[in-house]
């Protein structure tokens, strides 16, 4: 059976997801004939697909009752996308099984990817016990499973779910391409001279802005040492929206604004000494940020910056187990100003050392492309996708 001319149709429920676009990126690199459907809404547009996009029209934020009707709505014009593929690739469990509904009877094979497992997916009471007894039939019913970090996997779909759909990770790593991307001359030398010493400590907070927590944090830093400390945030504020405004109060705090990724990365990344990669501390019973992987961690190592990470979360065992940046231990700002103000250039100095000496294969892609490629085959196979391309 001839497997080159395999088409994957991406469903996407939103437009310019970094991690969206970049695995799309990963199967045109495979091989594949890639297109992509896809909601709009307002959120951070971060790096656009490159492919053909249908959109599957707006979707608010939230009102998720209005979001089913939508859904629904869009399912015969999914279908018809999915007729003309081999294979769906669909980003997150709502998009999957919009997939299998769509292509009832196509016997199109559905991929799921999975970046995030929600709370209610691991509450103990009788409403999470009934999500997941429903998330494993539908997982079941997809013919991989990809996540972006080993603990959705080994914890949650095997050991809680005992599902058995196969399942592989691809973590939130960057191209290779750009792990060899150095930093321009330019913004190195905005850097001259020893944080602490020669000039201010400088701290970036790129990405989508929707921590509260973080921003409380970081916004009490820059108060408590406008000398010593520069805050630098990129991206789209969400929690809280008028970050901008905040911004302008203070002189050693700088917006500059969204950005696009990957051609900004080295940019913003190497004008900081530091990187922001903390989220709200999670609840006791908050299984997510124990397992998910922020792209900020492998943004930092592929630039070789260190970061700032939460104690416990997916990120920090790295952390710790490298050297490679600051575990922040307090939920109470006033606690966390005080650790970050501890900070000493040696500190940096031993960061960013041990940052030069990691393994790639930490931050950059290696043979991911080539495991994905291989799986989506093997389904393509096992499926006699040729024979679907008929009905």
């Amino acid at each position: 059976m001839n497997l080159d001319n395999l088409r994957v149709l991406s469903v996407l429920p939103v437009l310019g997801h970094p991690r969206d676009s970049k695995r799309i990126a990963m199967l045109k690199q495979a091989g594949f004939a890639v297109e992509a459907v896809a909601f709009e809404r307002d959120y951070h547009s971060g790096r656009m697909p490159d492919c053909p996009v249908d959109s599957l029209g707006e979707i608010p934020h939230g009102h998720y009752m209005q979001r089913l009707v939508k859904m629904a709505t869009v399912l015969p014009k999914m279908r018809r996308a999915m007729r003309r593929n081999d294979i769906v690739y669909a980003s997150g469990e709502d998009m999957a099984f919009m997939a299998l509904l769509a292509g009832f009877g196509l016997g199109k094979p559905v991929v799921v990817e999975i970046g995030d497992i929600r709370e209610i997916q691991v509450a103990p009471s009788l409403k999470g016990r009934l999500i997941r007894i429903i998330d494993k039939h539908f997982v079941n019913a997809c013919s991989l499973l990809v996540a972006t970090a080993p603990g959705f996997i080994d914890t949650y779909y095997r050991k809680w779910l005992k599902a058995s759909v196969p399942a592989m990770v691809i973590e939130n790593k960057l191209e290779s391409s750009l792990g060899e991307t150095a930093i321009s001359h330019e913004i190195a030398e905005s850097l001259n001279g020893r944080p602490l010493v020669d000039r201010p400590l400088r701290i970036g907070y790129f990405g989508l802005l929707r921590c509260d927590w973080s921003w409380q944090v970081l916004e009490a830093l820059a108060m408590a040492c406008p000398q010593d400390i520069e805050i630098v945030v990129a991206g789209y504020p969400m929690k809280p929206v008028d970050i901008s405004e905040r911004s302008q109060k203070l002189s050693n705090v700088k917006f500059l604004g969204e950005f696009h990724s990957p051609d900004d990365l080295p940019g913003l990344y190497g004008r900081v000494d530091l990187v922001w990669g903390c989220y709200p501390f999670p609840a006791p019973g908050d299984w997510n940020w124990r397992w998910a992987r922020t792209n900020r961690f492998y943004e930092s190592c592929s630039f070789q910056t260190p970061i700032i990470s939460l104690a416990r979360s997916g990120d920090a065992r790295d952390v710790e187990r490298y050297n490679i940046g600051l575990i922040i231990e307090d939920e109470d700002v006033e606690k966390v100003v005080d650790t970050l103000c501890s900070i000493k250039p040696e500190h940096l100095e031993t960061w960013q050392k041990n940052m030069s000496m990691l393994p790639r294969s930490v931050y950059a892609y290696t043979t991911e492309t080539e495991e994905l490629k291989k799986a989506l085959e093997a389904i393509a196979r096992d499926r006699g996708h040729f024979k679907n391309q008929q009905k």
